[in-house]
């Protein structure tokens, strides 16, 4: 009988994997309560509307999808490590763990451990309306943080901004950070150290979305070169340092309706 339960289970564990080496996506089985989209375009980084019950939420297709979890103790972790584990098998695991975007949505989880994703990387990172979020593990993006481009939150209750600003530096190859209507109280000295980051968001005006940031440090966005557009909306920030916002080129004014299409 154990024999057998054990061979069903390495069975089951083949014909999953084969299944993926197939399509763009692990079948859900593996992943639940999470998904993972796939469309039958061609194009890797095509975009699909996700649908929620209060928005449409552009992702891409080969991207990971956790939403409407109630159990604040699920073990995310533990899913993605299944994952990694099964993946590990092929020598060829390294393009099979390369996922486009990661999209918390609408979860009681308040805290993402270390190394949350095992060995699944992803380029975009989205965190939306996880109001029970409050903290992030410093070491929680270790894997994936080489080829994270893309890092957005909404309506959580993040607010410890050492951390955050220590995760976010990590990023080397960030492009836009956009963070709204969590409880991000201040921007510490140099917190930016990014080349390729073009973006940075605290806040929309078209979204009436803000960040309660009240203070911001020495230079914290001096050490971003390709700076094109910064924006912050703030309703208690009432005083800016000196050297806040001082930058090492002119940054480019976009409008609303061009920041509304990114």
């Amino acid at each position: 009988m154990f024999q057998t339960r054990i061979f069903s289970i390495i069975l089951f564990i083949i014909i999953q994997y084969f299944i993926f080496v197939h399509s763009q996506c692990p079948s859900n089985v593996l992943i639940k309560p999470c998904l993972c989209i796939e469309n039958n375009s061609s194009k890797n980084n095509e975009m699909v509307l996700y649908p929620t019950l209060t928005d449409m939420i552009p992702i891409r297709q080969k991207s990971i999808v956790c939403e409407n979890i109630k159990n604040s103790s699920i073990d995310l972790r533990s899913i993605f490590i299944k994952l990694s584990t099964i993946l590990a098998t092929n020598n060829q695991s390294y393009n099979l763990t390369n996922f486009n975007d990661f999209l918390l949505h609408n979860t009681e989880i308040n805290h993402l451990p270390e190394n949350v994703f095992g060995n699944i990387t992803f380029s975009y990172i989205i965190l939306y309306h996880n109001t029970l979020l409050k903290s992030i593990d410093i070491n929680a993006f270790n894997n994936t943080r080489n080829y994270v481009e893309v890092f957005r939150t909404l309506n959580t209750s993040l607010s410890d901004s050492k951390t955050l600003f220590t995760i976010i530096n990590e990023f080397k190859n960030l492009r836009l950070l956009s963070m709204e209507n969590d409880k991000l109280k201040s921007i510490p000295d140099n917190a930016f150290n990014h080349t390729e980051l073009r973006y940075i968001w605290f806040g929309a005006h078209y979204k009436q979305t803000s960040q309660p940031i009240d203070h911001i440090g020495k230079y914290p966005f001096y050490n971003v070169p390709n700076l094109d557009a910064l924006r912050i909306f703030s309703p208690v920030l009432t005083k800016i340092g000196k050297y806040s916002l001082a930058i090492n080129r002119r940054a480019t004014l976009i409008d609303d309706d061009d920041l509304n299409n990114m």
